[in-house]
């Protein structure tokens, strides 16, 4: 749904003035969500996630960084078919960065031959702009995918690619890719101009639902939005409280988000679960990108994108606590920062997939690059 307001900076008061065009009723209107791709097995999603450009930006370096990455994944698999962007792309930041940012990725996208998906973040509404011009720029770029219509569905970034046969919506869709907006800290309308964290909403978990039906309730899928939702915490509390053997891999040294609290909790999960969802992908918390499965679903957050803001500092030398557990999950015995990119393989159309973590370190005497296999 989209929200048309001033500036963030504005009064308070100020904020929140909405469209007067009546917004279509997405029960009506599955169709307008869907953007469809061919799929092939060895499909290749790259997650690159709060990649946070600002005002504070060196976009000249900041490219350099993630040119390294997107080449280095060019290099590991055959082809990067899809980006997902699991937001924070930008904060407080103005057209300049946004106008850069899809510049740079136009360019990549022409150059790799892969399709980018972007999905709103907490504070891509925080910036010089207004927030419908910014969704009307990744909708009129050419290798974008993004959808946003005028409806009565909670968010931004609510929209479905299914992966198909022939790579249109005639022919049986192999996979769903399943793009959410987890809400915002920031609220577009003028009833609560602020918040803490947001939640998928249960209207999201309906359209979901009915979007997976259409597809066909034997389609295996994956969603992705930016921030956890409660079933992260409980999954963490299963295993480091009540001793449950959940597979799980990677680093988790900060806390998922609000998502603890009654207020923000979804029913998206618990619900999907239960209609063949194989994983969910998110970002937000930047020292984490820790891994399980819970509920019968991969539930896990990418590998925060670039420097920017604040990342992870892994000391090999530590002997205990949650960094130490994540070590030994990946088996890595040097220094090395939490910054890179995760990487989902599709292996076939029964719902198989592999998944990857890339840690990439800029350094001076060469740089430091592992994969890490889930």
């Amino acid at each position: 749904m989209k929200f048309g307001h001033l500036l963030f900076l504005v009064p308070v008061a100020m904020v929140g003035l909405t469209s007067c065009q009546e917004a279509k009723d997405y029960r009506d209107h599955l169709d307008d969500y869907i953007h469809s791709m061919q799929y092939r097995d060895g499909f290749h999603i790259l997650q690159l996630t709060d990649i946070h450009w600002s005002y504070n930006t060196s976009t000249q370096s900041s490219k350099s960084y993630v040119a390294k990455v997107l080449a280095e994944a060019a290099r590991h698999v055959d082809k990067i078919d899809l980006v997902e962007i699991t937001g924070d792309l930008f904060m407080l930041a103005n057209t300049y960065h946004v106008n850069q940012f899809l510049d740079f990725f136009e360019e990549a996208a022409e150059q790799y031959g892969f399709k980018y998906a972007v999905i709103w973040g907490n504070h891509d509404h925080h910036g010089l702009y207004n927030p419908n011009w910014l969704s009307e720029r990744f909708s009129s770029a050419k290798n974008c995918i993004h959808i946003d219509p005028e409806d009565n569905l909670y968010g931004r970034s609510n929209f479905m690619i299914n992966l198909t046969g022939d790579g249109t919506k005639n022919s049986l869709v192999k996979w769903q890719i399943a793009n959410l907006d987890s809400g915002a800290s920031f609220s577009e309308s003028a009833v609560s101009p602020f918040r803490d964290y947001d939640f998928i909403r249960k209207d999201q978990t309906d359209w979901w639902v009915k979007e997976h039906a259409k597809a066909g309730e034997e389609v295996p899928g994956i969603a992705y939005y930016h921030i956890p939702q409660d079933e992260n915490l409980a999954a963490w509390n299963d295993i480091h409280e009540k001793g449950a053997t959940y597979k799980n891999k990677f680093f988790k040294l900060e806390g998922f988000g609000d998502n603890g609290s009654e207020q923000y909790a979804s029913d998206f999960l618990d619900v999907a679960s239960q209609h063949n969802l194989k994983a969910a992908f998110m970002g937000h918390a930047h020292n984490n990108d820790w891994t399980v499965e819970y509920l019968g679903v991969t539930i896990g957050l990418g590998v925060k994108t670039g420097a920017e803001l604040y990342f992870a500092h892994i000391d090999a030398s530590i002997t205990e606590g949650a960094m130490r557990e994540g070590l030994d999950s990946v088996g890595i015995n040097e220094n090395f920062d939490l910054i890179g990119a995760s990487l989902v393989t599709l292996n076939d159309a029964s719902g198989s997939f592999d998944l990857e973590h890339l840690y990439y370190n800029e350094r001076a005497n060469g740089d430091f690059i592992r994969w890490v296999r889930w």
